[in-house]
């Protein structure tokens, strides 16, 4: 599934992973961040949550935004996207 918005921040976090989880729900293990320009921290506890409803089927990031992998070692959570 593509997300819908360009931005995931806080303000868009929790309509963002409700509409992932909508997909993963219906069999769609892949994301698709393309359209993503802009986020915030917030991103991060989408791809967790995403992780979490994926429930231990394997999920398909695809496409993020370069910002992403700056967040991932700004919090030091590198061992979880390895």
């Amino acid at each position: 599934m593509k997300i819908s918005l360009p931005e995931i921040t806080v303000h868009n976090a929790e309509k963002v992973l409700a509409e992932v989880t909508q997909a993963l729900k219906a069999g769609d293990f892949a994301v698709d961040f393309s359209g993503v320009k802009n986020i915030d921290s917030s991103a991060l506890a989408v791809v967790m949550g995403a992780r979490r409803a994926a429930g231990g089927k394997p999920l398909q990031l695809l496409n993020l935004p370069e910002q992403f992998s700056s967040l991932v070692a700004a919090y030091g959570v590198q061992s979880l996207f390895a």
